[in-house]
């Protein structure tokens, strides 16, 4: 599995990359990789950040999301694999 958040150059960012951080550990998976670069961004098609990307499908955008809630979508990529 592999778990990308976008954006890091705000604080709401930062915490999302935080909370993936967390998440990605309490699951059993690899650490996400943080993408900060505006063009690596563009091409997975977000307009806003922070995002999180699971297997490279843009799971969520615009949004911090809680420990839970990404704990949740990487729970359901492991059961759906």
């Amino acid at each position: 599995m592999k778990i990308i958040t976008l954006g890091n150059c705000c604080k709401r960012s930062k915490k999302n990359h935080e909370n993936a951080v967390i998440a990605a550990k309490n699951c059993g998976v690899d650490e996400p990789v943080n993408v900060s670069d505006l063009n690596e961004m563009l091409r997975y098609g977000i307009r806003m950040t922070p995002a999180l990307v699971i297997d490279g499908t843009v799971v969520a955008a615009g949004r911090t999301l809680s420990v839970g809630q990404i704990e949740k979508l990487i729970r359901e990529r492991i059961g759906s694999s």
